[in-house]
């Protein structure tokens, strides 16, 4: 058992660890002047040519058409406007800073999961909300002159990506991962067909490798984190997520010379802090729950 837990581990934070990778392209692709959307049109193209044959393989007759087809359609459409956003800040803001900004979502989904799901959100969780967002604003700082809209964009991207949270509760154990995954990345790639053709500059060799790289980062990192998850709860994932700021910080230091401040340090410090909290609070939450329900 405790090597089993430390195999879902390992994988789960590989994962997580290697997705600001696809990020770090994302970021050098739009300083070459290629548009968001073609950059995310290609990211989403490339997961589709990858997860294919995963989905031709899996044991018993594939399901292309998951149940539930209109939220799963909905949920690539907010993905795929959370990918959008979210490369289109990567072209103004360091990539930590993205990374952290985007860590308020799990806040954010505590927010709204009382206004959408009808969940039970206690004093101490709007709390810890509260706090997440005081270090978000430590990050963003605005009024301060240093403040870019690039972060109104991560911002659009952070609530999107909550809006995607949201509707993955909704939707959990209704779909295997691989195929959920596989129609996220053909609904995100019909749909940015059209705008990355209005936007298209003719990429070169290196380009197209880069584009197909970002599909390739995000698709492995997914993968590992859903093996890790045959190991480990999923509850146990939230505080692995936090593992990506490492990543981003390394990266964006070593590619673009880019290093958080104090204050971002001090927001970060303040976000993670508080996700975590939520998280031992959700965690002791559902451990009562099924107390309760035991015979």
């Amino acid at each position: 058992m405790e090597q089993r837990l430390v195999i879902g581990f390992v994988l789960a934070a590989f994962g997580t660890m290697i997705l600001p990778i696809g990020d770090a392209i994302a970021k050098h692709l739009g300083s070459l002047d290629y548009s968001a959307f073609q950059i995310a049109w290609g990211r989403w193209a490339a997961h589709v040519v990858i997860l294919t044959p995963f989905m031709v393989l899996r044991r018993g007759r594939p399901r292309w058409i998951p149940e539930r087809a209109g939220l799963h359609t909905l949920r690539g459409l907010v993905m795929v406007t959370a990918t959008v956003a979210y490369f289109f800040a990567l072209r103004f803001i360091p990539l930590a800073d993205a990374a952290a900004i985007l860590f308020f979502a799990p806040l954010l989904v505590t927010a709204l999961s009382g206004l959408v799901l009808g969940e039970r959100v206690g004093p101490r969780r709007w709390f810890a909300v509260v706090l997440g967002l005081f270090g978000m604003l430590l990050i963003v700082r605005p009024g301060l002159g240093v403040a870019h809209w690039g972060s109104v964009l991560a911002l659009v991207a952070t609530l999107a990506f909550s809006c995607y949270f949201l509707l993955t509760r909704k939707l959990a154990g209704r779909t295997p991962p691989v195929v959920t995954l596989w129609y996220m990345a053909v609904v995100g790639t019909l749909i940015l067909t059209p705008l990355a053709i209005a936007f298209w500059r003719a990429p070169d060799v290196t380009a197209w490798l880069l584009m197909f790289g970002i599909g390739a980062v995000m698709a492995l990192g997914h993968l590992f984190i859903i093996r890790g998850l045959d190991h480990i709860e999923a509850s146990a994932m939230a505080p692995l997520t936090y593992l990506e700021i490492l990543t981003a910080t390394a990266i964006g230091y070593i590619w673009f010379g880019d290093f958080p401040d104090a204050l971002t340090w001090a927001g970060c410090t303040v976000v993670i802090g508080a996700g975590l909290f939520v998280f031992t609070r959700e965690r002791a939450a559902a451990r009562r729950l099924s107390t309760t329900a035991a015979p």
